[in-house]
C-alpha cells in the first residue's frame, strides 16, 4: 500500500463529513440531528456492520492462535497508552479536561471508521477485517469499564453489564455461532445485513462534519493540549504497538497481517465514544469534540505516513 493511494483514501472518508457540515451550516437540519443519528449508528449501523463481517468471513482453526494475540495485544496496548499519557497531561488544571485528554489518547475509533478503512485499504482480505472486528470487542469493553472511569473519575458510572449489553458486541455474539460453526447464511440475508452494516462510515462522518460545523476553528486550532493527544494517538500509540509487535516477533513469530491489521488499528482516530461518555457526564465535552475533530482531520496525513512502515513488517 503506497502513500497517494492511501491518502486518497482517506481523503475519500473524511469527504464524507462534507454533507453534514453543509447541513448544518444551512441550517436545514433540526437541533438533536447529531443525537437522532448517533442513536441509528449505534444501535443499527455499526451493530451490522459486526455481523455482516463475522457473517461473511469464513474460518479456519489454524486462525485461533492469531485472534488469540490481536485479544491480548488489543488490551495490552490500550493500557500502556493509557498510563503513558497520563504523565503526558499532568499539567493541565482542570480534572475534568485531563481526564478526557488522556481518553482520547488511547481510544480509538476502531468501530466506525477502522473496520470501513480496512476493507477500504486491505481489499479481499477478509482476516484483516475480522481481526478488527475482535479487537472492536476489546475496544467497547474497555470503553465501557476504564474509559467511562478515566471520563468521570467515578468507580459507581462503571457498568460491567455494558461489556456484553451494548449493540456491536451484542450482534458479534449473535453472529459468532454462525461462523465458528461455518453455517452458510443465504445471500438473501447477508445482503440486507451488508447495506444496513455499509450505512456506519458515511453516518459516523456525517454526524462529524455536523460537529465540526458547531466548534469555532479558532478554539479547534488554538488548544494546545489537542495538538498533545493527536501526538499520542496518530503518532506514538502506533509507533508503540508496532515496537510491541516486533520485540514479541523475535521471540515468538507473529503472521504479518495481524501485525499489519494491529499496526493500522492503532493508528485510528480518537473515538466518538469519548465525547458521547463526556456529554452523559457532564463532563469537558467541547475538549473531547476539539480532540476527536483534529485526530480525524490530522489523520489524513499521519494514516497515508505511517502505512509506508508497514513495508518492513
Amino acid at each position: 500500500m503506497n502513500f497517494l493511494s492511501t491518502f486518497i483514501n482517506v481523503i475519500i472518508i473524511v469527504v464524507l463529513a462534507v454533507p453534514g457540515f453543509c447541513l448544518k451550516k444551512a441550517r436545514l437540519l433540526p437541533e438533536k440531528a447529531t443525537s437522532t443519528l448517533a442513536v441509528l449508528l449505534l444501535y443499527v449501523a455499526q451493530p451490522f456492520l459486526m455481523m455482516s463481517s463475522i457473517l461473511e468471513g469464513e474460518f479456519s482453526a489454524s486462525q485461533l492462535p492469531d485472534f488469540a494475540a490481536v485479544f491480548v495485544f488489543a488490551i495490552l496496548l490500550q493500557l500502556i497508552v493509557f498510563f503513558a499519557a497520563k504523565p503526558v497531561f499532568a499539567r493541565v488544571k482542570e480534572d475534568s479536561s485531563r481526564r478526557v485528554c488522556i481518553a482520547c489518547s488511547y481510544l480509538g475509533n476502531v468501530g466506525f471508521m477502522g473496520i470501513p478503512v480496512m476493507q477500504m485499504l486491505f481489499p479481499g482480505r477478509e482476516d484483516l477485517v475480522l481481526y478488527t472486528v475482535v479487537y472492536n470487542i476489546v475496544f467497547v469493553a474497555m470503553s465501557w469499564t476504564l474509559g467511562v472511569y478515566i471520563v468521570t473519575g467515578d468507580k459507581k458510572t462503571v457498568n460491567p453489564l455494558k461489556i456484553i449489553l451494548n449493540p456491536p458486541t451484542l450482534a458479534s455474539l449473535v453472529a459468532l455461532p454462525f461462523f465458528f460453526l461455518k453455517v452458510n447464511v443465504p445471500q438473501q440475508v447477508l445482503t440486507p445485513i451488508g447495506y444496513l452494516g455499509d450505512m456506519t462510515l458515511p453516518l459516523s462522518m456525517v454526524i462529524l462534519g455536523i460537529r465540526l460545523a458547531d466548534v469555532k476553528l479558532s478554539s479547534l486550532f488554538t488548544d494546545l493540549k489537542i495538538y498533545g493527544v493527536a501526538a499520542m494517538k496518530l503518532v506514538i500509540s502506533p509507533l508503540i504497538a508496532l515496537g510491541m509487535m516486533m520485540l514479541v516477533d523475535l521471540v515468538l513469530p507473529l503472521d504479518r497481517y495481524v501485525m499489519i491489521a494491529l499496526f493500522v488499528i492503532s493508528a485510528m482516530p480518537t473515538a466518538s465514544v469519548v465525547l458521547s461518555f463526556a456529554e452523559m457526564y457532564d463532563k469537558d465535552g467541547a475538549t473531547a469534540a476539539r480532540a476527536t475533530l483534529m485526530n480525524t482531520l490530522l489523520c489524513i496525513v499521519t494514516i497515508p505516513i505511517l502505512m509506508l512502515l508497514c513495508e518492513f513488517i
